[in-house]
């Protein structure tokens, strides 16, 4: 009698803590963004799975920080603004880290909370042997989480491991073949003009005994090429500093505006910075082998030419990363979807803008819906974006081959901008042709507008003093290098 008592007491007791649990995330939970709570059919402030869309879908599990099986509003703006998941805190990891992630648990069809080989699907099953690091040909939640969040594996601690090798390995590989992860289509002009280029001169600088090959599909989502770099998972790949902010901080002294007027003394300049700036910390685990720049970025829309600020409070602007905040300080709408998804935004009439370059609307088919361009005088900010390779790779490769290797990379990487630079003239014609107007800013909007833009700059300096950088020299530096590649010196 006393212990049924004490039974439902507890029950009583479990299910109030629930109900209050219950209330409290969902007091946390962040308003789904406009364009997500349009797919939300059953109105509970989440995306399932049969609800995600345009970059939602193939990054699902990415997204979904807490393996709920639904994206809130904080997962989702995290994903767009290239935030990392948050950690659990130790005594939350100790209790949940043994158990499976939902999704992978609905796979375990033996409900031996491992996922064997036959078992694993999505990203688990062509990285099955890099996730698997005790080699016990099974995985544990701890590895799928690990692998997730891009730790790397643990070493072995006790003799009964000793003879199991950890994964931090990278995947199986031709020798001397580098795999190089590919998430951008190779119709873009940064594949085309840069990266090909790049490629061909490591084989031919080699003389073959290096070779480059193309990942067939992107191994992860585009905010975490660095990671997958670091970890492994790709022996080289490329990807956005904005995207890893918090840690590569130096190179994104480029997003800052009005710097630059071509992608290639933007690119070296940046090179230039890092490689005096830097702190080791942020390319740990990889080889930094160059950085490059898309020439200056314009102001696109689609309505009417740009006679006052005033007229971007009615744009609605796609935006997304370093461009998020010179689109709120302008006092537009920013809806954040990148390029890669534009078209479709664009096509609907849910945007009516975008910061790009004349290459950028090219390359995402843009052009045809675009009326409007206004240029800005070494442009609205200029993204930065790393070529890198993983460590040990790199270090395994013998001496003559690293030297050619950064032969053809490094500041001479950035050099092969001029061919970005080359394509965006050709892009500009191609876009007066198809009745796209230029209108230039007046005098006294430009200097509204570098007052609005001015508390870039002493945010950027924040971020870099946290890494014990000297921001305010660096972007002197930096500012100074742009001005004499661009001027012949």
């Amino acid at each position: 009698m006393r212990f049924q008592l004490i039974l439902n007491l507890a029950t009583a007791l479990g299910l109030v803590f629930a109900i209050l649990l219950v209330k409290l995330t969902h007091a946390q939970i962040i308003e789904l963004p406009p364009l997500a709570k349009a797919r939300d059919a059953n109105k509970n402030n989440r995306i399932e799975r049969n609800e995600a869309a345009g970059p939602l879908a193939p990054s699902f599990n990415e997204i979904d920080c807490d393996k709920s099986g639904g994206l809130d509003g904080n997962e989702i703006r995290g994903f767009f603004d290239g935030t990392d998941c948050p950690k659990p805190s130790v005594a939350l990891r100790a209790n949940i880290l043994p158990e499976l992630p939902p999704l992978a648990k609905a796979r375990d069809a033996n409900n031996n909370k491992l996922i064997e080989q036959t078992e694993a699907a999505g990203p688990l099953a062509p990285n099955f042997e890099e996730i698997d690091c005790d080699r016990s040909k099974a995985l544990d939640g701890d590895e799928i989480r690990g692998f997730f969040a891009g730790t790397e594996c643990k070493a072995p601690e006790t003799s009964a491991q000793a003879g199991r090798m950890p994964s931090s390995a990278a995947p199986v590989r031709a020798e001397n073949e580098i795999l190089f992860n590919l998430y951008l289509p190779r119709t873009a002009t940064i594949f085309r003009k840069i990266v090909l280029p790049w490629t061909g001169a490591i084989t031919a600088s080699t003389k073959g005994r290096i070779k480059i090959k193309f990942s067939a599909a992107s191994l992860a989502p585009v905010n975490r090429q660095l990671r997958m770099v670091a970890t492994g998972v790709a022996d080289a790949g490329m990807g956005i500093h904005h995207f890893t902010r918090r840690r590569t901080v130096t190179a994104r002294v480029s997003e800052l505006p009005f710097a630059g007027r071509s992608s290639e003394a933007v690119s070296i300049a940046v090179w230039r910075t890092v490689q005096k700036f830097a702190k080791p910390s942020e390319y740990r685990n990889v080889e930094l082998m160059g950085v490059v720049s898309p020439p200056p970025t314009l102001i696109f829309n689609t309505k009417k030419a740009i006679t006052s600020l005033k007229n971007f409070r009615s744009f609605k602007i796609l935006a997304v990363g370093s461009l998020v905040r010179p689109a709120k300080l302008l006092g537009a709408p920013v809806v954040g979807i990148p390029l890669p998804f534009a078209y479709e935004q664009f096509s609907r009439g849910v945007v009516d803008g975008t910061f790009s370059n004349y290459g950028g609307l090219r390359d995402y088919r843009l052009l045809q819906f675009v009326k409007h361009a206004t240029p800005v005088p070494g442009g609205v900010g200029n993204t930065s974006i790393f070529l890198a390779m993983n460590k040990k790779i790199f270090s395994s490769f013998a001496r003559r081959d690293r030297e050619a290797i950064m032969g053809v990379s490094g500041e001479t990487f950035g050099t092969y901008a001029v061919g970005w630079d080359e394509e965006e003239i050709l892009s500009a014609r191609l876009a007066k042709r198809a009745g796209i107007v230029e209108t230039r800013m007046t005098v006294r909007d430009l200097a509204e507008l570098k007052k609005r833009w001015s508390a870039l700059t002493p945010a950027w300096i924040a971020d870099a003093g946290k890494l014990g950088i000297d921001g305010k020299s660096a972007i002197a530096f930096y500012r100074g290098q742009v001005a004499n590649i661009e001027g012949g010196r």
